[in-house]
């Protein structure tokens, strides 16, 4: 009979530690974004009662596509999303101040100095959901800031830019468009004259990760801007890791004097730190060339309304 006690509590202790590490693992997983807590029944409810409540903060500036009013007062309403987002300014927030939050959303906020470029990826390296919008950062605060390719590329003597978004910050690399696997190349309206009261069509809004918590469920959809409610033209950078979610396909290409930009540009990217077996997994890097407000604005009809986009979002992210 002891025997048996003995071997009883011994199993018993076995199953204990085997939960304990099953527990520890899944947590592990989906703090590093590995994986979505939608994926497990009840998982979600369990993680963000020992983590906390996901929190959300807004980081603007004074420039550049975004409002980020709008977008705090988006995230409060319940017909949206329903969540109390915070708001602070580029100019004061710190390392320190990102890391209270879940997610970080930057915008309106075109004009940025190569440290403030830094600290953004620092949070997104150290495992933050970065939420980078529109034409953030596409300015630098000193000429001086922007990478050169003869400062880059060993075999180049060329004293041209790399892009807006491929900086340097006392002799290091600052490469935001290595992190969000993006080039940065202009604004919408910039190139195609929308200087008008009056709803733009700009083109057909085309999913392509349909499975992806960002547009699940999502058909293609019609766009509809107005002046200085764009968004920002970009293209997958040649070296590139991000998985493209979202496109608009222009039916034509955008052509100006300086270049061809394409008739078919990305428009939701979301980019992952690594991969398992071939699959990509622990995304936390979001890209939305339209502040994700702007679906909602006041200045388009109700028909062109997508508020579904700025929901997923927030609950794409949080749990998938």
């Amino acid at each position: 009979m002891e025997v048996d006690v003995i071997r009883a509590a011994n199993l018993a202790t076995r199953i204990i530690i085997l939960l304990v590490l099953v527990f520890a693992l899944l947590f592990v997983l989906t703090w590093t974004n590995t994986l979505k807590c939608k994926s497990i029944p009840f998982w979600c409810d369990a993680y963000y009662a020992i983590k906390g409540k996901p929190h959300v903060l807004i980081v603007y500036g004074d420039s550049g596509l975004g409002d980020p009013q709008l977008l705090a007062d988006s995230f409060r309403n319940p017909n949206l999303v329903g969540v109390y987002a915070a708001t602070q300014r580029l100019d004061s927030v710190t390392p320190g101040n990102l890391q209270k939050y879940s997610i970080v959303i930057v915008d309106h906020a075109r004009k940025m100095s190569s440290e403030k470029m830094k600290m953004f990826i620092d949070y997104a390296n150290s495992g933050g959901n970065l939420v980078w919008t529109g034409d953030a950062g596409a300015e630098a605060v000193k000429p001086d800031e922007y990478l050169l390719e003869s400062e880059y590329y060993a075999d180049s003597n060329s004293s041209e830019m790399i892009n807006p978004w491929a900086r340097k910050y006392e002799g290091r690399v600052v490469m935001l468009n290595k992190l969000l696997s993006l080039d940065y190349m202009a604004n919408y309206c910039d190139v195609r004259k929308c200087d008008r009261e009056e709803p733009y069509y700009a083109g057909n809004l085309e999913m392509i990760e349909r499975d992806n918590p960002l547009v699940y469920g999502f058909g293609n959809l019609k766009l509809s801007v107005v002046d200085k409610q764009d968004f920002a033209l970009v293209k997958p950078a040649s070296e590139g890791t991000s998985t493209t979610v979202m496109t608009i396909d222009f039916g034509s290409n955008i052509v100006d004097k300086a270049r061809n930009y394409g008739n078919h540009l990305p428009m939701i990217v979301a980019n992952a730190k690594s991969s398992v077996a071939g699959v990509r997994v622990g995304e936390n890097v979001f890209y939305y060339a339209m502040p994700p407000e702007y679906f909602v604005s006041p200045r388009l009809p109700a028909e062109s309304h997508y508020g579904l986009i700025l929901r997923k979002l927030y609950y794409g992210i949080v749990y998938g």
